[in-house]
């Protein structure tokens, strides 16, 4: 009989969860560019809304079919499945309710598309937690302020009570746990800097090189994500990205520098989570395959305390 371990069955689905227990970092803004980005690059995409309150992803989509259908304009759409609130009185009946419709819907979607982007509340709960340990890429964007960062480790100016694994970055290490446990997969996490200024200021400087040392600790990867510009906010009505054909309705055609910014910063964000790619004869199994050996493989490879 082999010894040789087992490699994981893994889904065909890519699981993508943008999540932070802090409000306010962009994280239904990532999840929609990320997904309308893969649907540009031709790969199936199904979402999944754990937001029950603000469903802001669900709107949004809700927003880009209403302008196809007006406009006769056709537009990428993933398969999207939002979760609906609980109203029992209890709690536990709630949780248990939303549970298995969750699982329901990962179920029906793991196998039949490439990628899974789930955006998530900004609220731990037994859903939320669940939704991590899925996780093959969790991407948690912040702020360029140490209020974001101390959900990550604790800000103090008294350095004898700075820096402890704080309540969002045990959140992640427990469902890394678990994960490794379940199936032996990994969970590449990284940590976007989002609404970062275009002038690096004294407090961003110091904000990435506290982030810096974080990541050798906690094993994240810290990237930039995306700034805080009019155009992610202006286009939500219609639910359209600066990846869209945005030029056919602008003055003579012509993008502004901004704009033409806003698309290359998506286009970079999408390289940054270094996903599995779709590459003429090899399956995206395969590729997803190779993407768990090259991680499993760069988390082996990092010497302690390295970055």
């Amino acid at each position: 009989m082999s010894t040789e371990p087992q490699k994981p069955d893994l889904r065909s689905a890519h699981v993508i969860v943008v999540a932070n227990e802090k409000g306010g970092t962009g994280k239904s803004t990532v999840s929609i560019h990320t997904t309308v980005g893969l649907l540009k690059a031709g790969y199936r995409v199904a979402t999944v809304d754990l937001d029950t309150r603000q469903r802001t992803l669900t709107r949004f989509f809700e927003n880009r079919q209403s302008w196809a259908e007006q406009s006769g304009v056709a537009l990428e759409m993933p398969f999207h499945h939002a979760l609906d609130r609980g109203d029992s009185l209890d709690v536990g009946d709630n949780e248990t309710r939303e549970f298995g419709v969750f699982a329901d819907a990962i179920e029906r979607i793991e196998h039949d598309y490439e990628f899974v982007v789930i955006d998530t509340p900004a609220s731990d709960s037994y859903l939320m937690r669940l939704a991590h340990s899925l996780a093959d890429t969790l991407v948690s964007p912040i702020n360029d302020s140490f209020i974001d960062v101390d959900v990550f480790s604790r800000v103090h100016h008294d350095r004898a009570k700075r820096g402890a694994v704080a309540h969002y970055a045990d959140l992640v290490l427990e469902a890394r746990r678990r994960r490794r446990q379940v199936d032996a997969g990994m969970i590449d996490w990284v940590l976007l800097r989002n609404r970062v200024a275009s002038i690096q200021s004294n407090n961003a400087r110091q904000i990435a090189l506290s982030v810096g040392r974080l990541a050798a600790e906690l094993q994240f990867r810290a990237a930039e994500g995306l700034h805080d510009r009019v155009i992610f906010r202006e286009l939500f009505p219609i639910g359209l990205t600066a990846l869209d054909a945005i030029e056919d309705g602008a003055k003579g055609g012509v993008l502004t520098n901004s704009q033409l910014a806003a698309r290359q910063e998506i286009a970079e964000l999408i390289e940054t989570l270094r996903l599995p790619v779709r590459t003429p004869g090899v399956s995206h199994m395969a590729a997803r395959h190779a993407w768990f050996e090259r991680m499993s493989r760069f988390y082996r490879e990092r010497p302690p305390g390295g970055s």
